[in-house]
Formats: structure tokens, sequence, C-alpha cells
């Protein structure tokens, strides 16, 4: 090591010691001005203040017992009032929708076809005091009058409904005549119920065309918009001129409107139409002849009934639900892929090349049981037709296939379920007619 560099760290150790000096010299400093500037506290205000002292707050018999703020005559010596919790049932009405205040119960089979009903909870609470109010009122005041069940087709979830109520009977015929211009306009469906004097909801119009009930005194009924259809979402012009007129058409027959649920119509047009896009989905698969090449039409029209499909007017061949005695909706379809329509004659005398299988989700009650039977009906006419089942890409469709198409079709009931609208429901056929 050279000196040079024994030199520097010399000077470098003794400016550490400098700097470290300095410091303790500053802080000793600082300590002494401290004790300087405070100090040291001769008596305390508040401990040596004889007019403070516990001594002097009573005197020298100790009258405690009869102190003006004693614990004992103020609270202690007051008999405690007897406080009693009741447990009365309160009622809760519960709304999914806006139009739910007059639901009916849901059926067991069909969860979102109506909307819920009241739901009673039990809870436990202080009676309160009654308002000076209610001790002036007379004893004889009218009960309110129960709340009116809205027909079992409408939703507040899908409709815009108006409760319009007159105060003078009148006939159903001339109801019917006095809101027939709220049918058309609007683009989406409108319907008219009438309360009877049974308490059941008609339609306003079955109502007057029937010669026994035109006569019939009506009081209540009700003007719907249904909000969306397969056309997509009402517009927000056709809502305000559908409540428009309601509103004068209720004016002319001295009734009052009260529209049924809150919020914004055509938000709620929008989302049911967002929700509709969704899940109306159809699911199918084709039948391709095979080596043998194309299946004559009097065979294929005989494998076909023989598995119970019917040829339908509109040249299809559909499979209905046994339950079901209107046969209104078929649980699937068969129709001929080159969009030439079956017909006895055709079938008579034509040779047909392929065909395809399809399921229109929203429609079908029980999805997964009607998928199950289309694809073994359409497995035992592959066979017998000597075709090949295959998707809509003409790729040979395996078991593999068609679990993951029933997969997704499990998918779509859960998310209609989730909306309150099950497939195969009546609110269903409404939206995807």
């Amino acid at each position: 090591m050279s000196d040079l560099q024994i030199a520097l760290i010399a000077i470098g150790a003794l400016i550490i010691i400098a700097v470290l000096i300095i410091n303790w010299w500053q802080e000793r400093r600082f300590h002494r001005r401290l004790e300087n500037n405070f100090y040291p506290l001769n008596n305390d205000a508040l401990l040596d203040d004889p007019s403070l002292e516990a001594s002097h707050l009573y005197d020298e018999v100790d009258n405690r017992a009869t102190d003006h703020f004693s614990l004992n005559n103020t609270l202690a010596g007051m008999p405690m009032p007897d406080i009693s919790l009741v447990e009365p049932s309160i009622n809760f009405p519960i709304h999914t929708e806006s139009a739910d205040v007059f639901a009916e119960p849901l059926p067991a089979d069909a969860v979102a076809d109506s909307s819920p009903d009241v739901i009673n909870f039990q809870t436990a609470t202080v009676e309160e005091p009654i308002a000076a109010e209610a001790l002036l009122a007379p004893e004889n005041t009218a009960a309110p009058e129960p709340a009116v069940s809205l027909p079992a087709m409408l939703q507040g979830r899908i409709d815009l409904i108006a409760l319009v109520h007159s105060v003078v009977e009148k006939s159903a015929h001339k109801l019917n005549d006095a809101l027939a211009g709220l049918a058309n306009g609007f683009g989406k469906p409108v319907l008219v119920h009438a309360l009877d004097v049974n308490k059941q909801w008609h339609l306003l119009e079955a109502l007057a065309s029937n010669p026994e009930t035109a006569h019939g005194p009506i009081t209540t009924l009700t003007c719907s918009l249904q909000l969306a259809d397969r056309g997509g979402a009402v517009t927000g012009n056709a809502l305000s001129c559908f409540q428009l007129a309601v509103e004068t058409a209720a004016a002319g027959i001295n009734a009052q409107v009260v529209w049924q649920g809150t919020g914004n119509a055509l938000a709620n047009a929008n989302s049911l139409d967002e929700f509709c896009i969704t899940v109306d989905k159809t699911i199918g698969f084709h039948l391709e002849n095979g080596e043998a090449g194309a299946f004559t039409g009097t065979k294929l029209r005989g494998l076909a009934e023989a598995q119970g499909l019917v040829l339908g007017a509109e040249g299809r061949f559909k499979y209905f639900d046994e339950a079901d005695t209107m046969q209104l909706y078929p649980l699937f379809e068969m129709f001929n892929r080159d969009d030439l329509v079956f017909s006895l004659d055709m079938l008579r005398n034509s040779v047909v090349k392929r065909i395809t299988f399809e399921l229109d989700i929203p429609h079908v009650k029980r999805c997964s049981e009607a998928f199950n039977h289309m694809v073994q009906v359409a497995r035992q006419m592959e066979v017998g037709l000597n075709a090949i089942l295959v998707d809509d890409n003409n790729k040979v469709l395996g078991n593999i296939q068609i679990e993951k198409i029933r997969q997704q079709l499990k998918v779509i009931q859960i998310t209609m379920l989730v909306r309150g609208i099950a497939s195969g429901s009546d609110s269903a056929h409404r939206l995807f007619s």
C-alpha cells in the first residue's frame, strides 16, 4: 500500500469522526434548549383545585340517597316496563318483474310460465306505538280492495301491461268496439283481456263474439303490448303511441289506467330482444344418400310413418308428443334438404337425396328427451335407407359430436330458465312465434 493511499484513508477516518462529534454536540445543545423552554409544574389546575375534591361533593351526613341526580331516585327506583316481543306474520310482495304485482303462482312443470306470487316471511319485531292520526280515524273505514290477479298468459318480463278499471259497468260488446283501435299499428301483438262476473279472465274479443257473454257486465280490463318477438324489439315510438292510445281509450269509457311495473319499457324490450337472439336456436343434422344412391320417396315415407312422423300440410314430417292433444308444436321435424316440400304425389313419384332433422329449442318443453328421440329415429332411418348421418358441413356425425350438441342444448335450456322463460312454455311460444 502506498503512502498516498494510507494518507487518504486517514483523512477519511478523521472526517467521519468529526461528523459524529458535530452531530453529538448539536443534539445535546438541542435537548438543553428544550429543557430551558419548559418549566416544572408547581400545581395541577384540575387535581389541586379544592373545589373539585371528591369529599366536597356530599355533605358530612352523606345524603347520596336523596341527591337529585341519584341513580336510586331516577332509574333504579322506578318500576321497569314489561316489554315483550311479538312475532306477527308480515307479507312482503316479491316481484321479479314489474307487472308481477298481480302474478299467479308458478305451476310445478313450468318454472317460468308465470310470475311468482306473494311469499310469506316470519319475523320478530317490537310492536310500534299507534300514531295519533290512527286514533282519530273513523271506526267504519272501508278495508282496501284485494289485488286483482292479471291474466295468466301475461308477464311483466315480456309485456307492457295496463290495468284499466271503470266504475260504471259496460257490456263486452261495447268495450270491444271502443277498444278496437288498439289491435293494430304497433308492430307487435296487442291483447285485451276482460274480467267477467266470475272473476275469470278472457280475451275481450272472444267475450264480445259470444252471444251468451257479449252483453255481460265488465268493469276491469287489461291492455298489453308484447315487447319483442322474432322480428326484434318494439320501438320507442310504438311504446309511446300505445300508451297514448290506452289512455285515450280509457278516458273515452270513463276508466282509470294503472300501468303495471316500473322501469324503462324500451330498455326492457331491448334486453328481451338480446335474450331472444341468444337462445333462438335450432339444432339438427342430415341424412345423405350413401353408396346405394338416392332413396325412393315411398320408402322414405314408410320408414317415417313407422317411426311416428306425420306429414303436415306445409310439406314436412312432424313428430308430436303423445301427451300433446292439440299438436300445435312438434318435438322435431324432418324435411327435404333440397327445399322441395314433401307431398303424397312427390313421394310417390320421386327420389330423395338428403333430408334434415331439426328441433326448434324454444318451442320444445323437454328438449333433451326430444333430442335423444330425434337421434334414435335418425339412426334407424340411416340403417333403413342405407344413408349417412352428417352435420351442416357434410362431415360424418359420430357419438362425440352428438354429445357436444346435447351439451349446447342444455346450456340454452338453463339460460332460458334463468331468464324465467322456460322452453316450450306459453311465453316462449309467444316470443318465438
